[in-house]
């Protein structure tokens, strides 16, 4: 996959790529190679606080990815339980993602310098 492919939200795979410069780049980077991410994850690792708005573009604004939320009841530092979301590709997708998921994990950490 070459670079001027990858500029522009393209048609690859299972889904769209959006740029890899982008967060929303990095956030399906991130869930290609099988990571399940939260708000937290998402602020922590991408410094954006707006996770389940780049997952709503990648699964229903067009780029078509699956990605599956789960929420799950974790702690909060006053003792109460609160429900979060786990976001996360299903394996079969990561799997149909193939090369070109590969070749876009790789042209993502490019774009970070992290080669």
């Amino acid at each position: 996959m070459s670079a001027s492919r990858l500029d522009d939200t393209c048609s690859l795979g299972t889904g769209g790529y959006p740029k890899p410069t982008s967060v929303k780049g990095r956030v399906l980077a991130a869930l290609l190679t099988g990571a399940e991410l939260t708000h937290l994850d998402c602020w922590e690792r991408f410094g954006s606080s707006r996770l389940a708005h780049h997952v709503h573009m990648l699964r229903d604004g067009g780029a078509g990815w699956p990605i599956k939320a789960v929420e799950r009841p974790v702690p909060t530092s006053d003792g109460r339980q609160a429900m979060i979301a786990f976001y996360r590709l299903p394996k079969a997708t990561i799997d149909q993602a193939g090369e070109a998921g590969a070749a876009y994990i790789a042209a993502v950490a490019v774009a970070r310098g992290r080669t």
